[in-house]
């Protein structure tokens, strides 16, 4: 997938599903993590774009320092998050402001992994099993655009799905 954008929609309903147990900056930090090393590779003109960020263990790596790095960051975009909903009388878009590291990791772990998951799924040049294998059993088991489609899928309904619990409940259920 082009940088990250469509990988969020996977995060949007795995929040909409699991709630206050996956947190979400963290999951979209690290797809943007998980996109820096193809970045670079796409500047450098590589044609070998996915290597070792893209693998099993690498993913295990950045959803690690994802975890670590997104609990400054969580609280940043939250308490901007809470003021902004407060000026404008949205209270009930209010999320809690401190997040577990284990909630920051569920998030974080769950948005490397998937991303491995999902760009296995399009791209040649993956080897999710490496350094054990070069295999990718995954590729060409869906459709390039069917995967696009889905994950646009999966954003709007997560994120219809999410506006819908915190209205019903009007609570701070981030």
């Amino acid at each position: 997938m082009p940088f990250t954008p469509f990988h969020i929609g996977f995060g949007l309903a795995a929040k909409a599903a699991a709630g206050n147990r996956v947190g979400l900056v963290s999951f979209g930090l690290a797809q943007v993590l998980m996109d820096v090393e193809p970045g670079v590779r796409t500047l450098l003109n590589d044609g070998h774009l996915h290597g070792w960020s893209h693998t099993l263990l690498g993913a295990l790596g950045i959803g690690a320092l994802a975890t670590w790095c997104s609990r400054g960051l969580t609280a940043l975009l939250v308490r901007r998050w809470n003021v902004e909903t407060s000026h404008y009388r949205l209270c009930w878009l209010g999320v809690p402001g401190a997040l577990s590291y284990r909630v920051l990791g569920v998030g974080a772990f769950l948005g490397t992994l998937s991303h491995v998951g999902l760009d296995s799924l399009m791209h040649a040049d993956m080897r999710p099993l490496a350094p054990f294998s070069d295999a990718n059993p995954l590729l060409g088991l869906v459709a390039h655009d069917s995967v696009y489609s889905a994950m646009v899928g999966c954003g709007v309904a997560g994120g219809l799905c999410w506006l819908v619990r915190q209205r019903v409940s009007g609570s701070r259920g981030g």
